[in-house]
């Protein structure tokens, strides 16, 4: 075969790939399924080394408020890490691949409530009212590699598309949470849905592009100081930038890990993101039980 003709090859495949099956949506959640019989072959060719590799970061919402609502002072920036990736909680996280708008990106996700179910950003798979396709989550990636899991289902807030072409605030990121479901379950473990309040100390993490170009985990902590309807607002937050999007905030440790939030939209000062809620779980089940 010329390489020429495979280079169109894999061009026609990951066009293929990239059409989902129709829109599902009700009053509370707009899912759409990827097309499983050509995403069990044609990814493994698409998402090569090199298209990660190019892949763009997925720009973090800049609020027009840069002043957020908390106490801190706009220059109490903390440190930001690399986050040991082969350890609980950080390898129920990895790098989200996705094409959106004949674009391909990159953002972060984890694993969430179920062995199946991974849980990112809105704004990563539904934005400019396109749904993202081609969606590979790589756990554990660490400055490549990771495990891939293929996403058959994923699913967002029908609230968010209405809402996902404002200015960011935090009224829009209590709805900038998304869910998908992966074909096989997760090997490494996962975060338990949870819930925190004002002042509560957490960790967050994700992969922003401003550090190492987005190749590695990093983890910040932060302070929940704090929450305007179902939004939260942390402190500070020296991770900012494309990349991050969709990582976790958690609270626990010895064992007992709960993921609290996603990160949503921010400054190099905080960050916002939803308050996980009981619309989450159900959401949780629907995509789980393939949006039927």
């Amino acid at each position: 075969m010329s390489p020429s003709f495979r280079h169109l090859m894999l061009a026609l495949a990951g066009a293929m790939t990239a059409m989902p099956a129709p829109l599902l949506a009700n009053d509370k959640v707009t899912c759409w399924g990827l097309n499983t019989k050509e995403l069990a072959v044609a990814p493994a060719d698409y998402w090569t080394e090199e298209r990660m590799r190019k892949a763009v970061s997925e720009p973090l919402e800049l609020p027009s408020d840069q002043n957020g609502s908390g106490s801190a002072s706009p220059q109490a920036l903390g440190d930001a890490e690399r986050a040991p990736i082969n350890e609980a909680p950080y390898k129920f996280g990895g790098k989200l691949f996705y094409t959106r708008g004949g674009k391909d990106y990159k953002a972060s996700a984890q694993f969430v409530a179920q062995d199946n179910i991974v849980i990112g950003a809105a704004h990563s798979l539904w934005y400019g009212g396109k749904e993202a396709t081609n969606i590979r989550f790589m756990q554990g990636y660490n400055g490549g590699g990771g495990t891939r899991y293929d996403i058959d289902q994923a699913a967002v807030l029908t609230e968010w598309t209405k809402v996902a072409g404002e200015d960011p605030s935090a009224k829009k990121s209590q709805y900038d949470y998304s869910v998908m479901r992966t074909k096989t379950a997760s090997a490494v473990g996962r975060y338990d849905l949870g819930t925190a309040k004002v002042n509560a100390a957490v960790t967050i993490t994700g992969y922003p592009g401003r550090l190492e170009d987005g190749n590695y985990m990093y983890r910040e902590g932060a302070t929940i100081l704090a929450q305007a309807g179902t939004s939260f607002e942390a402190r500070p937050h020296p991770m900012s930038g494309g990349g991050a999007s969709g990582g976790a905030w958690f609270i626990g440790d010895s064992g007992s890990f709960k993921a609290v939030s996603v990160v949503a939209s921010g400054t190099s000062d905080y960050v916002r993101g939803p308050v996980f809620t009981d619309d989450t779980t159900d959401m949780i089940a629907y995509v789980k039980g393939g949006c039927k």
